[in-house]
């Protein structure tokens, strides 16, 4: 009986732990939505990632993108989030993925990412196109020269795609699309 009591609080705690991070996320901007694994495969290889190459994920959620560029294209991966929930799911999924050698997550907003831009092969983008808008000037200026950018559902509004292709997400056909510097 008190075994229970307890398992019963403990699964409140975690549920209400949840809960108030999916909230925060939503308050500050950013809400946590999940994309189709095929829909990250999609953007992946309009990308063109390659065994050995680099992604970021600003905004990585539970880190499925970083662990699937690992996972199915022997790539490695840097996830980004500033949800602790985020943070500690991914990297849970990325130990039962069997991916943590090749995966790191970061804990924080996308500042932290900043050194890392220069040097990646893809960033990924899942994020809604006022994020994009605001972040566009900055993330223009500090990728490399050969860093691609791909993008799933949204677009930024100053810079052209140079590629596009369908997926499907969230019950709907929508666009991936790339960018280069």
């Amino acid at each position: 009986m008190i075994i229970t009591f307890y398992i019963v609080v403990l699964i409140l705690l975690l549920t209400s732990f949840w809960q108030a991070s999916l909230l925060w996320a939503t308050i500050i901007g950013s809400p946590i939505v999940y994309s189709r694994r095929q829909a990250v495969i999609d953007c992946l290889k309009l990308a063109g990632l390659k065994k050995g190459d680099t992604v970021i994920d600003l905004g990585c959620g539970d880190g499925r993108s970083v662990i699937l560029a690992a996972k199915e294209f022997g790539a490695k991966g840097i996830g980004v989030d500033r949800s602790l929930f985020c943070y500690i799911q991914s990297n849970l999924n990325a130990l039962l993925a069997g991916e943590r050698k090749n995966v790191r997550f970061v804990l924080g907003d996308f500042a932290k990412a900043e050194k890392m831009l220069k040097t990646a092969d893809v960033v990924y983008l899942y994020l809604l196109n006022s994020t994009l808008k605001n972040i566009e000037p900055w993330i223009f200026r500090l990728i490399g020269k050969e860093t691609k950018i791909v993008s799933l559902a949204f677009w930024f509004p100053l810079h052209k795609p140079v590629k596009e292709c369908d997926t499907f997400t969230l019950g709907k056909i929508t666009k991936a699309r790339l960018y280069k510097k």
